[in-house]
């Protein structure tokens, strides 16, 4: 059994959660541009998600060395805390927040030659910075890879009240470029027959490709963009989970029929959850011929082994306007 859990980071800004857990209601107005605090809420996150006891995290919404949040690496800080030897940041672009967004030369930013302002920031004494995704894993990594997903169109907004003769009533709206980032895990389970309870003992153990991504707020464009993931996580070897903020509520990805949901719950937003934007997605279960699933005895026809949640849950942490979303999972294979 894997578990995976899922979080909007929101780099780290303490949330709901926060006000509502006693233990870190005092963090709740942290100055996260202050390193010490900004560690502080980090140490904090790594205390909650210790009593959640994930595998494997898929972060978005995390920052790299952004004064916002105190410079630091937060996916390094956190897999530190953690005592993870594994982990990966993939930026979705280089530059700080609220200046000069660029696309990264390697989305990695580990070392200057990776931003093509990175030797002048040297210069002046700043780390590399960048916005993106990061996996975090307690298990061996075989492989990282990344795949940019494009940014979507421009539009076109006029300010409210604003002439519409008035050039100056308009302005133009880019959207935040997109990256998933994948690892192929060793994660040491057998496959479990179906309708069993355990493991076949001796069965060799199913590699698993995790991905983390955050889609466009765009319907439209997080449905190409979630069909461009997926292909390119289906190519890697072993059972596939893409992992993170969608921004699409469940019905709708069930409309798009592009992979198959893990879990339940709402996880947005973390103050009072009603929608579930944040999800854990793997193969479809296989169908035969006549479009019907395929039962334990054809199950061996599958191109790709299938994955089941035997359980699954959500919590608001100390940081973030969204929820964590978590399951465990297990390989499935016909009765040994």
């Amino acid at each position: 059994m894997t578990r995976v859990l899922s979080l909007n980071l929101q780099h780290g800004r303490p949330g709901a959660g926060a006000v509502h857990d006693p233990a870190t209601a005092r963090l709740a107005g942290a100055d996260l541009a202050d390193s010490g605090a900004a560690r502080e809420v980090l140490a904090a996150l790594a205390d909650q998600l210790r009593q959640i006891a994930p595998d494997v995290i898929a972060l978005q919404e995390v920052d790299r060395g952004q004064a916002r949040s105190g410079r630091l690496d937060q996916a390094a800080e956190l897999a530190r805390l953690l005592g993870w030897r594994h982990h990966r940041f993939a930026a979705a672009y280089a530059g700080a927040v609220t200046g000069l967004r660029r696309r990264p030369l390697r989305s990695a930013l580990s070392s200057p030659g990776d931003d093509v302002l990175g030797y002048l920031r040297r210069g002046v004494g700043l780390p590399l910075a960048g916005f993106g995704n990061a996996l975090l894993s307690r298990l061996p990594v075989g492989s990282w890879h990344v795949r940019r997903l494009g940014r979507g169109p421009a539009h076109v907004t006029r300010r409210d009240g604003a002439p519409a003769w008035n050039p100056r009533s308009y302005r133009v709206l880019t959207s935040t470029a997109r990256v998933m980032l994948a690892a192929t895990l060793d994660t040491g389970a057998a496959p479990t027959p179906v309708g069993a309870g355990a493991p076949v003992p001796g069965a060799p153990a199913v590699p698993l490709a995790v991905a983390s991504t955050h889609l466009a707020t765009r319907s439209d464009v997080a449905a190409a963009q979630l069909a461009d993931a997926w292909a390119a996580l289906s190519t890697l070897p072993g059972a596939h989970l893409l992992a993170g903020d969608l921004n699409l509520r469940a019905e709708a990805l069930s409309r798009l029929g592009v992979a198959r949901a893990l879990g339940e719950g709402p996880t947005f937003p973390a103050a009072g959850p009603r929608h579930r934007i944040d999800h854990l997605l793997t193969d479809p279960w296989p169908l035969g011929a006549d479009g019907v699933p395929l039962g334990a005895d054809d199950l061996m026809r599958a191109v790709a082994v299938p994955l089941r949640a035997t359980s699954w849950g959500t919590r608001s942490l100390v940081v973030s306007d969204h929820a964590a979303t978590w399951a465990d999972l297990e390989p499935v294979t016909p009765y040994g």
